[in-house]
Order: structure tokens, then sequence, then C-alpha cells
């Protein structure tokens, strides 16, 4: 039987954690190991972890000072002692039975994966309010005829649409360990070179399209505070991941999909950050295209990409006339 280490970073969580522990504590499968790391809280989130693991011994502490989700992350994948690893940020929550029906289908398939993908629900804090916010669509999928249908990245239609996040995922431990795959640390953006580097390399990823996984909207949460004076964080995070795009053996499949990605992106945080700083930003996003448009492409095809105007724009206009042009357009389609 299976043991799953399920990976919560906790950082002065303590208005959401008892909430999100319940969810992992009383999954109806029971063979998991839930790693807690206490990232430098400052609030009553280490006595909630501490009463709840009096009460469960598969709760272990990890604490460690304020590093960072990336840092957290990376401290539990180095710990865990599972086949498969989970996340779950502690202010979200799980479905009850997400991984019992995770190991039904590996059961049934009678062979480990790399990775297995779920979709997600989001709940508002304001108004409290649930909503589908679908990571990806299975008609995207190629070649998808079942729950039991292994797949390769090669089969997402749209690859970079959305489906960023770590934690609608459940991976296999040795495939994580054996490729080095790792959250980037001290940069926020951290799941976006994550998920590309795990499905690039990954030979067998089965999907379900249910959705397991309930995230929480905050007004502002923890990890988007100031969201707008980080906005920088996203040049290197896409120098990550184009550098493991280039080197990978999916290249000529991704190289359009991932520039259209890279300049819608670009586009919509530039409207995420701090107004005395766009134009610092919408220079180095300049530079970043000028960069990305080396890959040797075909100018024909990249005229027929979605929102091609954008990167035809981003690369002739100032920061102004961009702005006043696209502000209402970029921020309504996010």
């Amino acid at each position: 039987m299976f043991k799953i280490s399920v990976i919560v970073p906790i950082y002065n969580s303590e208005k959401y954690l008892e909430k999100c522990l319940k969810s992992i504590i009383n999954q109806t499968y029971k063979n998991l190991e839930i790693i807690c790391i206490n990232d430098g809280s400052t609030d009553n989130s280490d006595k909630i972890l501490t009463d709840f693991a009096k009460k469960d011994d598969r709760i272990k502490i990890l604490t460690q000072k304020n590093k960072g989700l990336s840092a957290a992350r990376n401290a539990g994948i180095d710990f865990a002692q599972g086949e498969y690893i989970s996340f779950v940020d502690s202010d979200d929550w799980i479905s009850l039975t997400l991984y019992n029906d995770f190991i039904k289908i590996l059961n049934k398939l009678n062979t480990k994966v790399d990775i297995y993908n779920f979709n997600v629900t989001s709940i508002k804090e304001y108004p409290d309010e649930l909503f589908p916010d679908t990571f990806f669509d299975i008609k995207n999928i190629n070649n998808h005829n079942s729950l039991y249908t292994i797949h390769t990245f090669k089969d997402f239609k749209k690859p970079f649409n959305g489906n960023f996040g770590a934690y609608n995922k459940i991976y296999n431990l040795e495939f994580i360990k054996k490729n080095s795959i790792r959250f980037p640390v001290g940069l926020i953006f951290e799941d976006h070179p994550f998920y590309i580097e795990s499905f690039i390399k990954a030979r067998s990823i089965i999907i379900n399209p249910r959705m397991y996984y309930i995230y929480f909207r905050r007004r502002r949460n923890n990890i988007m505070n100031n969201l707008e004076y980080k906005t920088f964080d996203i040049f290197k995070i896409l120098d990550i991941a184009r550098e493991l795009i280039k080197s990978s053996e999916y290249f000529n499949y991704l190289k359009y999909a991932y520039l259209q990605h890279e300049y819608n992106t670009l586009s919509y945080m530039l409207f995420e950050t701090a107004s005395e700083r766009q134009n610092e930003y919408y220079k180095q996003a300049q530079n970043h295209l000028k960069k990305t448009s080396k890959f040797n492409l075909d100018k024909k095809i990249i005229k027929q990409l979605a929102n091609y105007p954008i990167y035809k724009d981003i690369l002739k206009l100032k920061c102004r006339d961009f702005v006043k042009k696209y502000k209402c357009k970029v921020t309504k389609s996010h």
C-alpha cells in the first residue's frame, strides 16, 4: 500500500490551518505522512500544529526561519519518505476522497506514474461563494480515453494555459528526486518552472478532470501581498522556464505556445506592477521578448498566434501608449 507524503507549508495561517489539517487527517485513505513546515510563523500556527500532532502521529513538524514558500516545500521534499508527494497550502483544503481515488486508479493501472493531475475549485473570502477555477479542460488533452490513459506533455494542446499550481498534482517522489526538480528559492511564481520541468521530464501523466482541491482566495493572501513590487520576479522565472524548454525534447513542439504564454504573462504583469515602476518593467519586458524571438521562429506562424498584436505592440510601442491601448483588454481577460 503506497504511502503519500502530504507537504503543508505554513506561515501565519492560524485562521485557516485547522480546517486545512482536518481535511488531510480525515482522508478516507489513511497511509499518509503529513509534513508540516512552520516557516517562521509569528502567530498561533505552531500551537495549532502541536495540538494536532499530539492527536495524530502521522503529523511531522519541521520548523525553520522564514525562508518563503519554495524553501518550505523543498524542505518537505527532502524530508518525505512516501512513494508519492502532494502539496496542500495551509489556507486551502482538499476533498476527503482525493488520495483514495488516486490509489484506486494506481491499483487498476498496476504501475507507478510520475504525475497525477486533477482540477481545482475556488472559494472567495468575500463573498463566501464557491466557483469553478478550472486549471485545465479535458477537451484540450489529446488521446484522452479514460482516467487510466497515460499521457506525456505532448498531449496537452494548451500546455501553458493556467495549469501551473503544484497543489493540484500528486508526484512520484523517486521521479522528483531523480530529476532534481525543486522550487526556485527567493522568487514568487515558483510553481511556474516546477510545473514545466516536471511535465517535460514526466513519462507517465494521468489526468482526472474532477475538482478535488479547494483554493481559498483571500483579498490579499500571504504570497501575493505587495505583488505590485514583486512582479519583476517574473523575468527570472521566465528565464528559467525558457532554458528548460530549450533543452527539452519538446522544444519544437512548445516554442510557439511558450512565446504566446510569455507575451500574455508579461502584458498582464505590467498592470500588476506599481505605477512608478511600470516604465522600468516595460523595458525589461521588451528586452525579454527580443531574446525569446531568437528561437528560430517562423514569422508567418507567430502572426497566427492568439493575441499576436500584444507581442507586436510590446516591441514597438512606448509604455504609456501600450497601457492606454491594452489596460482594459488585458485586465478584463484575467
